[in-house]
């Protein structure tokens, strides 16, 4: 049964709709009253026509009713099911509408975190979740995401820590989101890592370069240089080029007071070691061929001062040998006896001290006859260059007035 006012559906017992409360009207009841009242009009005879047809005739409007009650009871519900069913497709399609919708923001929202767009995947998940807020995929990428943003943040703030000095602040927050990332597997942390790696090389780099200032030697420069060198980015290539800079002018210098001090070998290698780290500064380069000039030049100059030195030790050995001995003065006295007192003194010309000098003096009279010849020695005993030494020493019977001359000398060089 069906209610003939609402179209609900109702069961063969119920005496009022259970939707509208309307009573509802019993066809069975009806169907009995009719069949009573044409009994009725049987029972009273044929005679009385004019009752018995208007008997007969009473009923029928009631059937009319009836009928009328019955195909409008069944009218309604098909129209209300009919309604129903549009209402239910409308509804059908809007939700399928939805659902589409919501599965595009969430794909949108997917491929926006991959590519580390966090902050538009997050808005994409909100919209989606507005209109479908109890989607449990779409509540559990959300908290993913979310989670990814706020990793992302931290390594954000790190990069400005690092890049106003403070060291220390920025590795602390790297370490911290390191450890949050080693146990996150989700492909959407990918950007996140990348972002870790890239700021954990800024760090090593800015370490370095704080340190650089302080390194004043080729060798920690090179280590220092190999050290970087390990690792990538345009950050890396910039530090690296620093270094090389500073290794190259520390080489220069270094190499110019080894050229001062005529090392030209020690300065070449120097050069070299420099050029081996920085082989395309110009400075170096060039410098390492004055190097070579001036290596050479000095070769010659030595070569010619050996030389030289040779012949001036040649010459002073000569000397030494032969001329170390100039005599001062000498002089010979005749004393009351007959005996001729002979003295003098010498200065030694030698390039190096002398000692067990022994002069030879010849005596000739004042007519030119030779008189005789005798050996003296020189007191003190050893000379230094350039000193003085002293002789005297008698010749006896002369008995005249008699000339002196020294004629030669011996002595050893020391």
């Amino acid at each position: 049964m069906y209610c003939h006012v609402c179209g609900t559906k109702s069961s063969s017992g119920d005496s009022t709709c259970r939707k509208c409360r309307t009573k509802l009207k019993d066809s069975s009841s009806t169907d009995v009253q009719i069949r009573a009242e044409t009994a009725v009009g049987l029972e009273s005879g044929a005679g009385n026509a004019v009752n018995q047809l208007s008997r007969q005739q009473q009923p029928a409007p009631k059937k009319s009713n009836t009928a009328q009650g019955r195909a409008f009871t069944w009218i309604i519900p098909l129209l209300l099911a009919a309604v129903m069913g549009a209402l239910l497709t409308y509804y059908y399609k809007q939700e399928m509408g939805i659902n589409a919708e919501v599965k595009s923001l969430h794909q949108q929202a997917e491929q926006a975190a991959l590519e580390g767009k966090y902050n538009e995947a997050l808005q994409l998940l909100d919209t989606a979740l507005v209109k479908r807020p109890n989607y449990n995929a779409l509540v559990q990428d959300r908290q993913i995401t979310a989670k990814a943003f706020n990793l992302m943040n931290q390594l954000n703030e790190a990069s400005t820590s690092l890049k106003t000095g403070k060291l220390s602040a920025g590795d602390k927050t790297l370490q911290a989101v390191a450890k949050v990332l080693n146990e996150r597997e989700e492909p959407v942390f990918t950007k996140v890592r990348a972002t870790l790696n890239n700021r954990k090389v800024t760090l090593a780099v800015l370490k370095v370069k704080k340190e650089i200032d302080s390194l004043t030697t080729v060798g920690a420069l090179a280590e220092k240089l190999d050290n970087v060198s390990k690792l990538k980015g345009k950050e890396v290539e910039a530090v690296k080029k620093q270094i090389v800079d500073k290794l190259a002018g520390i080489s220069y210098k270094q190499a110019e007071q080894q050229v001062k001090k005529k090392d030209f070998t020690a300065a070449l290698q120097t050069v070299d070691q420099g050029l081996s780290y920085a082989p395309e500064d110009d400075k170096l380069t060039a410098y390492r061929e004055r190097v070579l000039s001036e290596k050479k030049a000095f070769e010659k100059a030595e070569a010619e001062r050996i030389q030289l030195a040779e012949q001036q030790a040649a010459e002073e050995e000569l000397k030494n040998r032969t001329a170390a001995v100039s005599i001062v003065n000498v002089e010979a006295t005749l004393d009351m006896y007959g005996d001729l007192y002979i003295s003098g003194s010498i200065v030694n010309n030698a390039t190096r001290p002398i000692s067990s000098v022994t002069v030879m003096v010849d005596i000739y009279g004042t007519d030119g006859t030779y008189l005789g010849q005798t050996y003296v020695d020189v007191y003190p005993s050893w000379l230094d260059v350039g000193e003085e030494g002293f002789f005297e020493t008698y010749y006896y019977g002369v008995y005249q007035e008699a000339e002196v001359s020294v004629v030669n000398a011996t002595w050893y060089l020391e």
